[in-house]
């Protein structure tokens, strides 16, 4: 009877390797690594306004939001803000043209 359940279980362990080894496979943690990769590009974030605080690089910021070109104020921190408005649509652009690809 021992070698019975031994047999058995030998059989159980044979069973569950030969459903569990095509599933460790090269491909399908590339295919897990695609998904992450797609989702991470469907997530394409606007651009947001670090500054918020009222100041010439908020105004510039807000400005280039409601404008749209042009940064060319007669402050730096202005046109910083401008600029960074800018410099955040630009990767928003970006990364909405990779997702549509």
């Amino acid at each position: 009877m021992a070698i019975k359940y031994k047999a058995y279980n030998l059989l159980f362990v044979l069973i569950l390797l030969i459903t569990l080894i095509p599933g460790c496979n090269k491909d399908s943690t590339s295919s897990n690594s695609e998904e992450m990769t797609s989702k991470n590009v469907a997530e394409c974030i606007g651009p947001n306004n670090p500054y918020n605080n009222g100041g010439g690089h908020d105004a510039g910021f807000n400005w280039a939001m409601e404008n749209g070109s042009g940064c060319n104020g007669n402050s730096d921190s202005f046109n910083e803000g401008c600029e960074e408005y800018h410099r955040q649509m630009s990767q928003y652009n970006e990364c909405i043209a990779r997702k549509n690809k």
